[in-house]
């Protein structure tokens, strides 16, 4: 679901990252005075997401625009010492024009005279619009091009291409790319508040929707989801579900479109029914809870994320076809049985930036008292550490979610032609001869945004030799 821009990320991101790699240096940015500063002088941006401004006043309404770490900008003018603003000309960016306004002003508390380098998280994630899975591979370092192991794959939900507005019809479908957390919202709402939080903190859990499938049916389940929000209109609770990842470069100029990562209506004891319910084309009908661009996981999936996944890790988005390297998938013969996890959904860190994970283990092991005022749910996820591939299959429809191909951007390719370039090979984690679809050859339904080494060409740490791979067979 697009959400709408609210805040600044935090400005040391990595503090709660998961499992940093040895021999990684955190660069941190020291705050200095406005008299250490230099006009003329070039800086790194120290923070993702800082407000750009066109006057010097620290107004909403003179926001333009966003800059993401290691930006460069040169002080212009240092301004008057009361103000915690300078004036900058802005270098390099990929989220904001140096065009867009004749003036710009940013704080003086992120700039650095040295780049941030960032320790390399763990963990990265592989989301395929094509065939709507998630994967979490854990990186492999060993050498050159080896294999990255998939920890964790579920289904997913990715922009809805039913509808667009009236301007573009391709306005809700989900941008491909490279983009990285920058926080965790615990119970997120939009800042409109047209979609009501999953739980509110202080409200009563007999004021949240039951689990869909206590009732007869899937569509009178999710039904019970459809409500009127605060200004009267038709929404849907607890649309974000449980946390909801906010992802940087954000805007749409060179960011993802605030299509950020996050889970669904329902309760765990749901699974991932919530996520076939927006397949139906019943409940389609009278509200699609399909998302505006965000890809949508099941709740139990994106706590475990949560749990896994801190602030900076690396989100690639792809449209690909899917294949392997080993036909055996021999080095995942030990991961064939689902991988228990144990959670507990508690009220603490209720609509807070990385508020508590829901990892049982963690939470006993901070010591945190857990009783009926605070304990919402419980159980335990099984995580799917099996790679299995998603063919192209168009006997399948492509709401299905198991066409391979969701936004049909083959259903006009003549001559057995394909707008697909290259091969996802999802028990290693890379591409063979990848490129993001064609915008013009697939009629505008493939956009590209986020961080440039993901735009025209593919970062090292996904690319592969072609030698031996096994690709399914076309099903038409």
């Amino acid at each position: 679901m697009k959400a709408s821009l609210v805040g600044a990320a935090a400005a040391v991101l990595m503090s709660v990252l998961t499992g940093s790699f040895a021999g990684a240096q955190d660069s941190v940015a020291q705050v200095v005075s406005k008299s250490q500063l230099i006009v003329g002088k070039q800086y790194y941006i120290s923070t993702d997401m800082l407000n750009v401004r066109s006057s010097n006043s620290t107004t909403a309404s003179n926001i333009v625009g966003k800059l993401n770490r290691n930006d460069v900008v040169e002080i212009y003018d240092l301004l008057n010492e009361a103000s915690p603003l300078v004036q900058v000309k802005i270098i390099s960016s990929s989220t904001v024009s140096p065009y867009l306004a004749s003036e710009f002003y940013v704080s003086k508390d992120y700039l650095s005279d040295k780049q941030i380098t960032l320790p390399t998280s763990r963990y990265f994630v592989i989301q395929n619009i094509a065939t709507e899975k998630t994967r979490i591979y854990e990186r492999c370092t060993t050498s050159p091009g080896c294999p990255h192991k998939m920890v964790m794959e579920t289904d997913t939900v990715v922009g809805r291409p039913e509808e667009g507005d009236k301007n573009d019809p391709n306005a809700y479908k989900t941008w491909v790319g490279h983009s990285r957390i920058s926080e965790w919202v615990k119970f997120y709402q939009d800042g409109k508040g047209f979609y009501p939080r999953w739980y509110t903190p202080g409200q009563s859990l007999k004021d949240i929707p039951g689990p869909v499938t206590d009732s007869m049916s899937l569509y009178m389940g999710a039904r019970k989801w459809s409500v009127r929000n605060d200004q009267g209109k038709s929404s849907i609770h607890g649309a974000f579900g449980w946390y909801a990842a906010k992802l940087t470069p954000a805007g749409e100029n060179g960011g993802v479109n605030y299509q950020w990562i996050h889970g669904t209506i329902g309760w765990g004891k749901d699974g991932a029914k919530p996520i076939e319910i927006t397949r139906m084309k019943m409940i389609n009908f009278f509200s699609n809870p399909g998302s505006h661009g965000c890809t949508r996981l099941e709740n139990q999936a994106v706590a475990y994320m949560r749990h896994l996944l801190g602030p900076g890790t690396d989100i690639y988005r792809v449209y690909a076809r899917e294949a392997t390297r080993d036909a055996s998938l021999s080095r995942y013969r030990d991961a064939q049985i689902p991988l228990p996890w144990d959670w507990m959904l508690l009220t603490n860190g209720a609509a807070q930036s990385n508020g508590l994970t829901a990892d049982a283990a963690t939470i006993r092991a901070q010591g945190i008292s857990v009783h009926s005022g605070n304990l919402i749910e419980k159980g335990t996820y099984r995580v799917d550490r099996y790679p299995t591939v998603a063919g192209l299959n168009y006997k399948k429809s492509a709401s299905s979610g198991l066409s391979g191909d969701r936004y049909e951007i083959d259903e006009k390719a003549k001559n057995g032609q394909t707008n697909f370039r290259g091969y996802f090979l999802i028990d290693e984690g890379r591409f063979v001869d990848y490129a993001h679809p064609n915008y013009k050859a697939t009629g505008g339904a493939v956009r590209i945004g986020g961080l440039p080494d993901f735009t025209n060409s593919v970062p090292e740490i996904l690319q592969s030799a072609r030698g031996n791979i096994v690709i399914p067979e076309v099903v038409r």
